[in-house]
């Protein structure tokens, strides 16, 4: 597959929710794919001099208020050196939105993750998740926090990016341009299962306190998170959802203290007995 996308130009448009995850063989539906003859180029990359970057908020755009309130279609477009997203968007009265309020888009580079913050006038959205298959991102999550819609973009894991970001109006669209970072870092990653995403805690070294970030699937009513050393569970918190069966749902924790050494960081359901059941399971060795 990756193969025959590195010769065509591919356009994925997405207008469908999913209550599933986009891990492989759990997609969501897609409208349709459609492909063209023509060569990729890197006009995508070179056009216009909006700069790239590959570290924190990159780009905050939009009216101080607009009138989109929904998001209805996610396109993306593969290049020869870059990927390109475009987010349309509805108003309220079902036509096209005309302009789009305050956003902001970040990169989170030690996770490979670009992060779209929508404005808080948009409430619903078409889609939840989806598999993108490209040469830099692997997929996007549509996920909810403190109610607000926001957009997790991964990249293939050890892929390090950069990208930038722009607005159109009438109708309103944002584009996020994502390129491969010039560096030679290589990103941790997510840990990504069909009912948990964990952003942080990542595999590795670490220290108290632990922050646990990250969304639960569609639907899900609660989560636990849980320390866990030896097979000895030393805390567990149960946390609250919303509910949400159109997003998925952040979820944001702080483990305080613990004890040093190989630790294991569980986010999930656990079973009658609280034992970890599906989820994320974390090793971080704690210093």
């Amino acid at each position: 597959m990756h193969r025959f996308l590195a010769i065509v130009g591919v356009t994925l448009i997405i207008s469908a929710c999913s209550p599933g995850s986009p891990d492989v063989g759990a997609t969501t539906t897609t409208a349709g794919v459609t492909t063209t003859s023509q060569q990729p180029s890197n006009e995508l990359c070179i056009a216009g001099d909006i700069p790239f970057g590959d570290e924190g908020l990159i780009a905050a755009l939009g009216e101080d208020t607009g009138d989109a309130s929904s998001l209805t279609e996610i396109r993306w477009e593969q290049s020869a050196t870059c990927e390109r997203i475009t987010l349309s968007f509805g108003a309220g009265s079902g036509a096209p939105a005309a302009t789009l309020g305050p956003t902001g888009v970040s990169v989170i580079p030690y996770a490979g993750v670009v992060r779209i913050l929508l404005p808080t006038e948009i409430s619903t959205t078409a889609i939840a998740d989806n598999l993108l298959e490209g040469d830099l991102l692997r997929s996007l999550y549509v996920f909810r926090a403190n109610g607000q819609l926001a957009i997790d973009l991964h990249a293939i894991d050890g892929v390090a990016v950069t990208a930038r970001a722009f607005t159109t109006t009438s109708p309103a669209s944002l584009v996020i341009d994502v390129a491969r970072a010039a560096t030679t870092a290589v990103p941790v990653g997510v840990t990504a299962t069909p009912t948990v995403v964990a952003i942080s805690p990542t595999p590795g070294t670490g220290s108290y306190p632990i922050v646990v970030e990250g969304y639960a699937s569609p639907g899900t009513a609660s989560v636990h998170v849980q320390l866990l050393q030896d097979g000895t569970r030393l805390t567990d918190e149960t946390m609250i959802l919303r509910g949400d069966t159109d997003t998925w749902q952040a979820i944001s924790y702080m483990i305080d203290d613990g004890p040093d050494g190989s630790v294991v960081v569980f986010i999930g359901a656990v079973d009658d007995d609280n034992n970890a059941g599906s989820g994320a399971l974390v090793s971080v060795t704690v210093e």
